[in-house]
């Protein structure tokens, strides 16, 4: 694979956390993150068909999980290349690939949004990485001059915010304690953000923008086991490293961080269960193609 783009450039500048702190985070929950994602993105994954011989790229691939599921698919002769661009995500995936003894993947570091990749792909798959672009609709068009004509596109996001309450009903409890404090500017709706993609409409601008057709938008719920906590304690863990309620007790004053464990756990205690405390997931699996020739 050609790389040509700098991830240090000056126009991603403001992606550095990928790189640094969010990445690292990641990194140190990814069992947990496998656990709760890794069934969330296989509908998606089984909507590109994929067969053996076909090559795939997986954009924004994290610590690997779903570079190993498509790879599943397109062996023994195909091809899996994921892009990421967050440093740490990366070398964890890389290391992933080796322990399993994976040979047909391979993991690259850069920005989706204007990394030129060597075509062609037959099919590109994301899980929860297209929200954060910056410019989803040039994104998109940069991604698609690596795919053949004809190739299947499948991605799997959140729906609105409030149709989740894994996310929304632990903000609302530690929003309860600072309500001065703003939301953070990923949940705002026109910034990159786990839920900007939960408009619908807002999608469609963005794959027509690159041309992309045959768009369809599939809603689904489904329980999802958050952060692979067996127990109360692990899912409030969990819910103050990564997501919403993270990222707004980061930006608490520390005098009202006290009680914000105790508000964790009242979300989480009713939703224990003998598998684990399971939630409601409110996803969004949609496919698109590349106009064929």
């Amino acid at each position: 694979m050609r790389r040509v783009h700098d991830p240090k450039s000056p126009e991603t500048v403001s992606k550095d956390a990928w790189r640094d702190e969010s990445g690292q985070k990641w990194v140190r929950q990814q069992a947990r993150t496998d656990a709760q994602l890794g069934p969330l993105g296989l509908p998606a994954i089984d909507a590109l068909a994929l067969g053996p011989g076909e090559r795939v790229l997986d954009v924004g691939c994290g610590a690997g999980q779903t570079l190993l599921q498509l790879a599943e698919r397109v062996t023994p002769d195909g091809w899996v290349t994921g892009l990421d661009i967050s440093e740490p995500l990366v070398e964890e995936a890389r290391k992933r690939l080796v322990q399993c003894g994976q040979q047909h993947v391979d993991v690259v570091l850069g920005d989706a949004e204007t990394m030129r990749l060597e075509p062609p792909y037959d099919a590109l798959f994301s899980r929860f990485g297209v929200m954060f672009f910056e410019n989803p609709g040039a994104a998109f068009r940069n991604l698609s001059r690596s795919l053949r004509a004809g190739a299947r596109v499948a991605f799997l996001c959140w729906q609105p915010l409030e149709e989740n309450p894994w996310a929304s009903q632990p903000l609302e409890a530690v929003r309860a304690l600072a309500p001065e404090v703003p939301l953070p500017d990923m949940l705002l709706p026109d910034k990159p953000g786990p839920f900007r993609f939960g408009d619908t409409e807002r999608v469609r601008r963005y794959l027509a923008q690159a041309e992309l057709r045959d768009v369809e938008i599939t809603p689904r719920v489904t329980p999802m086991r958050v952060g692979g906590a067996s127990t109360v304690e692990e899912a409030v863990d969990f819910a103050l490293d990564i997501g919403p309620a993270a990222r707004f007790v980061s930006q608490m004053p520390p005098d009202k961080r006290g009680p914000v464990r105790d508000a964790l756990r009242r979300v989480f205690e009713p939703a224990l269960t003998e598998d684990g405390v399971q939630m409601p997931a409110a996803t969004l699996v949609i496919t698109a193609r590349v106009a064929p020739t």
